[in-house]
């Protein structure tokens, strides 16, 4: 389920509607919970309204074209949509998907798991576990949008370890 998706959020800018930024919308694409297709949708709509003609910028370009005009998702965000979760995503936070009742704490790591950081503030998502080095996907700004890393364990910041129930 998460692979199928993964490749259409690979590349999205971190974008979390707080501070300077934050935008009162409907539209979940401008307040950093959109699906790819809602981020793709709105970048094509930005795109026509300033004469951008998408088709001639390089992936880099596009995405500084999305950064500049506050496109993207935040780390809670691309986990309710690569999980399907049913909540309403523009209510989750990571301290709230890495809480009961919604998760459980684990111990043992195994895929579609998360990885609690930053007191809550910031969410992982597991997909795949080989011995100590674990895969995992995630938005932030300090990686610049979402991207796959590979870590071993130790190496792993963490808060604790959770699974959905």
């Amino acid at each position: 389920m998460v692979g199928d998706k993964l490749s259409s959020y690979l590349g999205l800018p971190y974008f979390s509607n707080v501070g300077r930024h934050k935008v009162m919308s409907r539209n979940n694409a401008l307040v950093g919970k959109g699906s790819a297709k809602e981020i793709a949708l709105q970048t094509i709509e930005f795109a026509n309204l300033q004469n951008v003609k998408l088709l001639e910028l390089t992936p880099p370009q596009i995405y500084n074209f999305q950064k500049k005009n506050h496109l993207g998702i935040d780390c809670s965000g691309l986990v309710c949509h690569l999980l399907d979760l049913k909540y309403d995503v523009r209510k989750t936070s990571a301290d709230m998907l890495t809480s009961a009742p919604i998760s459980k704490p684990v111990k043992k790591l195994m895929k579609n798991d998360l990885i609690r950081q930053k007191n809550g503030k910031h969410v992982l998502l597991v997909l795949n576990v080989n011995k100590d080095l674990v895969t995992y996907v995630h938005s932030s700004v300090a990686n610049h949008g979402v991207v796959v890393e590979t870590k071993k364990l130790k190496d792993i910041p963490n808060d604790g370890f959770w699974r959905i129930n």
